[in-house]
């Protein structure tokens, strides 16, 4: 099945039904935005629009849109982007963050918040969750070795949730900077 969501690297994501129609491109205008997405949702301001139950977040700065963050944990009722071909809403975290830092080349990676987050600057690309699947697995084998059947049930819930990152994120050149500075 096709993805409705690509994101392109230092350039924006493009968007097919359900979700917009054309491609949202890092500069664009508030109104050029809402030309692809529709009408934003309530709730939102000048800066941050949203869209799609708010699964879609478009940031708007004085150069226009900046960043764009997609809610993509398929467990929480995300929706699934593409970026070169690799459908991240639906890879593993551990797999994912692997995959990213590879094509990232080397490049700066911002891990200040791993293995929870990590923003590629070559990329232009965000990943984050609240809780890291290194992080629930570990607390599960704590848990085994405890032998606490409340706490087993309830990380091996935590394990399950954790298994996809919870967002994917793409901005601008210049805004991926902010990150490094």
């Amino acid at each position: 099945m096709p993805v409705s969501i690509r994101l392109i690297s230092h350039e924006g994501a493009h968007f097919q039904a359900p979700f917009g129609d054309g491609t949202v491109r890092f500069g664009d205008s508030a109104e050029q935005a809402c030309a692809v997405l529709g009408q934003p949702e309530r709730g939102s301001t000048d800066t941050t629009l949203y869209f799609n139950a708010a699964r879609i977040q478009v940031h708007v700065g004085r150069g226009g849109v900046e960043f764009m963050e997609f809610a993509t944990n398929p467990k929480k009722d995300g929706i699934d982007v593409e970026w070169e071909g690799h459908i991240l809403s639906r890879m593993n975290a551990i797999d994912c963050a692997e995959m990213l830092m590879a094509s990232n080349d080397g490049a700066r990676v911002n891990e200040e918040e791993a293995p929870s987050s990590y923003v590629f600057e070559k990329l232009g690309l965000t990943v984050w969750q609240p809780y890291a699947l290194q992080d629930a697995m570990r607390d599960l084998r704590e848990a085994e070795t405890s032998g606490d059947e409340g706490e087993l049930e309830y990380f091996q819930e935590e394990v399950d949730m954790a298994e996809f990152f919870d967002s994917v994120g793409i901005g601008s050149q210049e805004y991926m900077k902010g990150y490094f500075s």
